[in-house]
């Protein structure tokens, strides 16, 4: 009786313990690269795993990959002075989305929804390309520059043909 009185009273410690390291592990900060195109790269770097996790079907580690875009996403204003107030304007935005898209890629991961995660997971190419868009040419690494438009969001713009992550129209040449 004593042994199992003495388990009654280890066992929330352990608990305890359990979930501290959850906390910890929760509570982990992105690492944010000191400059915008060092920060994109590491964005690139992380759309990449995430498209490998979906493709993998690991869906339960879907949620860090897509957080960890999100707090890199939201990073970039701050090292983008080169950016006039309307694009810099357009990439906080751009933003906000990738933080609720992120949100709809941890709760469709969690639920295993494979269809809904990988539809979440193009919303949120659409909207890494309008980012790159902002940009100058090769300031991100973008080759090109940007030409194409959704013909109902302008401020949709994009280096290559695509929908526009608002919508869903095709974009335009302009």
């Amino acid at each position: 009786m004593f042994v199992a009185a003495l388990g009654l009273f280890c066992s929330p410690v352990w608990a305890a313990d359990d979930m501290g390291k959850e906390k910890m592990e929760e509570g982990e900060k992105t690492k944010i690269p000191n400059t915008a195109p060092e920060i994109w790269k590491e964005v690139l770097t992380q759309q990449e795993a995430l498209s490998a996790i979906i493709k993998e079907k690991k869906l339960s580690e879907v949620h860090k990959t897509a957080f960890t875009i999100r707090d890199l996403v939201n990073a970039l204003p701050g090292k983008s002075k080169e950016l006039s107030a309307e694009k810099l304007e357009r990439v906080q935005s751009a933003g906000k989305q990738v933080e609720k898209l992120a949100s709809s890629l941890d709760e469709t991961g969690d639920a295993n929804d494979q269809p809904g995660t990988e539809a979440n997971f193009k919303k949120l190419q659409g909207v890494l390309k309008l980012i790159e868009a902002q940009y100058p040419v090769g300031i991100l690494g973008a080759k090109e520059a940007a030409s194409y438009s959704c013909p109902m969001h302008q401020e949709v713009v994009s280096n290559s043909p695509g929908k526009c992550p608002k919508c869903g129209m095709n974009l335009t040449k302009k």
